[in-house]
């Protein structure tokens, strides 16, 4: 859902918009309305049972098939910025499966020195969204700079916040601790020092990634999140 808030990501849903005015409209419709929805809601609600995480989710897989709709008129980046989402737990047409851990940490150790402007300032946004509980605002303005709010009912930091204990907790029980927090310093240290406050989110991302191979895939990805579009993780190779 986060990912979907994105301003870099509502831009190509933009222009996923204008494409699809000149699409087949039944095969938008069957993606938009009757039963073919009804089958993506039930699908969706054997795993999330929160209503509004199922409209959001629902709302999501509405995109992308819309996307994989037209996909032959978007550049391949744009598919792939559209598909973010799903990509790694319903990999999609190129996917590649992960390489050696080692081999994802340093892509990603690589990239994390390049993030500057916009697109740094669209990672320091999105984990702030995962780390600060939401406050109300009166009359509901005072979204995050690059990042439209979530639903009222969701959480997105109290997720990010407990994905984050069972990593390390994780970490304890494997006997791991010394190599994890060897990780998480080489990301810190990597990571752009200006002031945007993402060095600590650059070491829980090279965590998750460490201990990918003892976690449920949505931990790590959840964990990356705010890097998930400026060094997708299904780049890390």
């Amino acid at each position: 859902m986060v990912s979907r808030q994105r301003a870099s990501t509502a831009a190509l849903e933009g222009v996923l918009d204008g494409l699809l005015s000149d699409a087949d409209q039944a095969m938008v419709n069957a993606f938009t309305s009757g039963f073919r929805v009804s089958q993506t809601k039930l699908a969706i609600s054997k795993s999330l049972t929160d209503a509004e995480a199922a409209a959001a989710a629902l709302e999501s897989a509405q995109v992308v098939a819309l996307a994989i709709l037209v996909r032959e008129q978007l550049e391949p980046a744009q598919f792939e910025a559209v598909y973010r989402p799903f990509a790694t737990v319903l990999p999609g047409p190129g996917y590649q499966p992960p390489p050696p851990v080692d081999r994802q940490i340093a892509a990603f150790l690589r990239g994390l020195p390049n993030l500057a402007g916009e697109v740094e300032a669209e990672v320091a946004a999105v984990a702030k969204v995962l780390s600060e509980r939401p406050k109300p605002v009166p009359g509901g303005a005072g979204a995050v700079a690059n990042v439209a709010p979530v639903a009222s009912g969701l959480d997105p930091a109290a997720n990010y916040s407990a994905a984050w204990k069972l990593v390390i907790a994780t970490a304890n029980q494997s006997g791991r601790t010394q190599s994890f927090r060897a990780m998480q310093d080489s990301a810190e240290q990597a990571a752009p020092h200006d002031g945007l406050g993402i060095v600590g989110f650059a070491g829980v991302a090279a965590g998750g990634i460490f201990m990918r191979d003892v976690l449920p895939l949505e931990k790590v990805l959840l964990l990356y999140e705010p890097f998930a579009a400026a060094l997708p993780y299904e780049s890390l190779a």
